[in-house]
């Protein structure tokens, strides 16, 4: 039979019990929502868009969405009736409870049709969730406050316990308490008392209200507070009731409060209006007062200055304090206090109202902070002392928190910045804004590896000031870690540096006009050696010429004076270009192998003839074990005892010099060797001895006019000695003579030495035949050189400048080529590495040896660079030229 209601009929009965209606279509999936429905939810029709997927998606709150689809999964799979309880939102009241229930049609057992009702439950929910609270709350109450209620019906004796008694009392909830047994677990004191009150009340129906101690059933030592009256029938009592109460732990923070009253170093006091009522020992010792009784009997003003530091009277202050302590509930001041004997020390009070005998009085604890307000004050002075140190210094501290972001900075650090001091630091926007943008990366990137890497800073930026100066500071920063390891703050410091590094960019500007003044000497100095070496090439090399030539005795004498005087020139020029290269640091040892004895017997024959001239013995004197062979830099070695020879020969009119040596130490590998050079010459005066090793320096004028040098000989020979780690030693004494001593050491050679012999220049044979070519600019070594060639029977050619030089090895085959470095058109550099550029072996064979009047620094390392083999110094010696020539033409014919 069709049903007589329609939808507006059901919606309006369903109205009136708060429900709204809902169908839903499974064939179309079209949903209709009744208005009722909708109007629970707080919406207007046209806000809401009835369906499904609306409704799990958008009304349904997250949690309750499965709850919906599980729910309804089962009705239409199983026919499980759907009925749910899920929380949807409302427009303007957030998500409320609603119960959804509904029913599945099915055809064909599908499901076709489904309708139901949605009921507004949430003030029901509400209020079911309060009862629960509340019950849990009541419960949770009597368990914390432990508390139980009790029942004991008279007639039968039988006694019912809530389960927070048997709790304290620590007896199973299984076991039924008997009044005997209970009663005899109360302390033998108090096992009367409770007996008396339950028989008063039995009789009489007195209520009682007791706190005894007992035993639980464990036998631990508890105290129970016991409430009881008794209910009368027919005017006889029936049941006794009440609550018990475990009040154990109260009782031994009431004992503990009294022990701590009565021994703590604090002092206390209980005050009423009328003075002092108890006290403690420590309040007794602490105002030194003979006994408790003394104390008493004083009133507490006497125990205060007349005035406190605030400058309020004492007895104005204290009545302000124990007001608002009543007031308040407590009150807490620092105060100054006198002792019986005069004394002020600083307290802190504690001020609270308690109750005694219920008279409301004043519990009073006096706190002696005379050792925090010393130090205090020694903090005090310290960060006094730390803030004009940091004023003085230019330097500021700071602490960034990560966690909540704020800054701290110290007034010194904000007055860096040319900010005005706050509590806290600056923003770290503002901060951030400040770095100069190109130190920002470099600021953040040594904030991120002190987070992440825990790795302290400290590097320099720039700030940008408030009127646009930029300024140099120091920044120095360290993290600091939590428990975790995490770190959670960084501190530090910031100096300004700012004047330091005006001063080191003038330090560098005045280091680069050093360097630019040492490169425009080098180059001086290049020149003039240049400038100087070929006139004296020239010089020495026609003396040489002319000396071979027979001269007449009063000529011979003259080309000595001449070739004398041109030697002590070329020894000053050498002392000289010696000295820069030390300067410049441009001094390198060699380490080859020699023979000792060898060395020193050249020495000695180098020098001979400048001795012998002045009439004076040089001797040798050496063990035999100094015919050793060894590793290290002859020339050097040569270099310093020719030095010391030289000014011994010098400054000795007659008598003897004394080259000496001897093995001090021997090993293995390694030996030391003492040298000493010793004269009978004018001495020194002990207070020249130091000076004498300084840059152009001597004992006196007198000495530098009689007998002439530059005063380098000896700084040389100290540098050369320090650059090997040895020092230069000298003991000296007026018109008896000096002595130099030194030690080095060296490496043992374990190879054999081969004994060569320096030949004479007696034969020009075998260079006969040699072709040769002369590059050379200057036309007066040209014609010196060209006089030598055909003495050396040497079939030569000159060219006038590398460019021309290059062209011609090109057109005939040379044996040798003697290069000049400094020429016109393209220089000796040049042509050279173009000769070794050319394609035929030859030219890469070709032996080329540099000859230059330039003798400074590295111009001999580039010389070797560019492929020249060997290496000659104007002023040239004849013999030295000859020996390269020779020496280089037979490594040509090897190969």
């Amino acid at each position: 039979m069709k049903s007589r209601f329609t939808i507006e009929s059901l919606e309006m009965a369903i109205t009136g019990i708060n429900a709204g209606l809902w169908s839903w279509d499974l064939e179309t999936d079209q949903q209709f929502w009744s208005d009722y429905f909708i109007k629970m939810l707080e919406y207007n029709p046209d806000e809401v868009q009835p369906g499904y997927r609306y409704f799990t998606e958008v009304l349904i709150h997250p949690d309750d969405v499965l709850t919906v689809t599980e729910a309804v999964k089962a009705q239409l799979e199983n026919k499980v009736p759907y009925k749910v309880e899920v929380r949807l939102k409302t427009k303007n009241s957030g998500y409320k409870y609603f119960e959804c229930s509904g029913t599945a049609k099915f055809q064909d057992g599908k499901p076709v049709h489904m309708v139901g009702v949605v009921t507004d439950i949430h003030e029901r929910r509400m209020l079911e969730e309060k009862i629960i609270k509340n019950d849990a709350l009541l419960k949770e109450a009597g368990r914390l406050a432990k508390i139980g209620v009790w029942e004991l019906d008279i007639a039968d004796r039988k006694l019912s316990w809530s389960s927070e008694i048997y709790a304290f009392r620590e007896i199973s909830e299984t076991v039924t308490p008997q009044v005997e047994s209970i009663l005899n677990l109360y302390k033998p004191w108090s096992k009367p008392i409770m007996e008396e009150a339950l028989d008063k009340a039995c009789r009489y129906g007195t209520p009682f209200d007791l706190e005894l101690g007992m035993e639980s059933a464990k036998g631990r030592d508890i105290w129970v507070r016991t409430i009881g009256n008794a209910i009368f029938k027919d005017e006889r009592p029936v049941k006794l009731y009440g609550v018990m109460q475990d009040i154990t732990e109260q009782k031994q923070a009431e004992e503990k409060l009294r022990v701590i009253f009565q021994y703590s170093t604090d002092a206390h006091l209980l005050l009423d209006e009328n003075g002092i009522l108890d006290c403690n020992q420590a309040a007794v010792n602490m105002l030194r007062c003979k006994d408790k009784s003394e104390l008493l009997s004083l009133h507490p003003a006497t125990f205060s200055p007349e005035y406190q530091p605030d400058g309020k009277k004492s007895t104005d202050k204290s009545r302000e304090m124990d007001k608002l302590a009543y007031d308040t509930g407590l009150a807490r001041f620092e105060w100054i206090h006198k002792k019986r004997d005069g004394e002020e020390f600083p307290v802190e009070v504690t001020l609270s109202p308690v109750h005694i005998n219920n008279e409301k009085v004043l519990l009073v604890v006096w706190h002696d902070i005379t050792h925090r307000k010393r130090a205090e004050e020694v903090i005090r002075r310290n960060e006094a002392l730390l803030s004009e140190t940091q004023q003085l210094t230019h330097s500021g501290s700071w602490e960034a928190d990560l966690v909540t972001g704020q800054n701290y900075w110290s007034d010194e650090a904000f007055r860096i910045f040319g900010l005005e001091p706050h509590n806290a630091g600056p923003e770290t926007e503002l901060f951030y804004n400040m770095i100069h943008p190109e130190d920002l990366p470099l600021y953040k990137e040594h904030i991120k590896n002190a987070v992440n890497q825990l790795s302290p800073a400290s590097f320099d930026l720039r700030i940008v000031m408030q009127d646009g100066r930029t300024k140099y500071i120091h920044a120095i920063g360290k993290p600091f870690c939590d428990k975790s390891g995490k770190v959670v703050k960084l501190y530090g410091a910031i100096v300004d540096i700012d004047a330091q590094k005006k001063t080191e960019q003038e330090l560098i500007k005045a280091k680069e006009a050093a360097e630019m003044a040492a490169v425009a000497k080098s180059q001086f100095l290049s020149t003039m050696s240049h400038e100087i070496r070929t006139p004296m090439n020239a010089v020495i090399g026609f003396i040489h010429l002319l000396l071979q030539q027979d001269p007449k005795p009063e000529q011979m004498q003259y080309l000595n004076i001449i070739k004398f005087s041109a030697e002590n020139l070329l020894v000053l020029l050498n002392d000289i270009l010696d000295f820069s290269k030390i300067e410049a640091g441009k001094v390198e040892f060699e380490e080859v192998d020699f023979n000792m004895l060898s060395i020193l017997e050249n020495i000695r024959a180098g020098s001979l003839q400048r001795a012998q001239e002045k009439g004076i013995q040089l001797k040798l004197m050496v063990d035999s074990d100094l015919n050793i062979n060894l590793i290290g830099d002859p020339v050097r070695l040569g270099q310093i005892l020719t030095n010391l020879v030289s000014n011994a020969i010098k400054f000795t009119d007659s008598g003897k010099v004394i080259i000496s040596a001897s093995i001090a130490k021997q090993q293995k590998n390694t030996c030391t060797i003492d040298f000493k050079v010793e004269d009978t010459g004018i001495g020194i005066a002990p207070d020249k001895l130091e000076s004498i090793f300084d840059s152009f320096t001597q004992g006196s004028s007198d000495t530098t006019r009689k007998y002439g040098g530059s005063g380098l000989g000896l700084t040389i020979t100290k540098r050369l000695l320090e650059l090997q780690n040895s020092t230069i030693n000298v003991r000296s004494e007026i018109a008896k003579g000096s002595e130099f001593y030194f030690s080095l050491n060296f490496l043992i050679s374990h190879k054999q030495q081969k004994v060569q012999t320096e030949k004479l220049l007696t034969s020009t044979n075998d260079l006969k035949g040699t072709k040769l070519l002369i590059v050379e600019d200057n036309m007066i070594n040209i014609f010196l050189m060209k006089n030598f060639m055909k003495q050396w029977q040497i079939d030569f050619q000159v060219a006038e400048n590398g460019l021309i030089a290059y062209e011609m090895v090109q057109k005939d085959d040379y044996d040798i080529v003697l290069m000049d470095l400094q020429m016109p058109e393209m220089d000796g550099y040049e042509a050279t590495a173009k000769i070794r550029q050319l394609p035929d072996k030859k030219y890469a064979e070709l032996p080329i040896i540099a000859l230059t009047a330039s003798a400074m620094l590295d111009i001999k390392d580039v010389a070797f660079q560019v492929g020249m083999n060997d290496f000659v110094s104007k002023p040239f010696s004849p013999n030295e030229l000859y020996m390269k020539i020779a020496s280089n033409r037979k490594k040509s014919k090897d190969n």
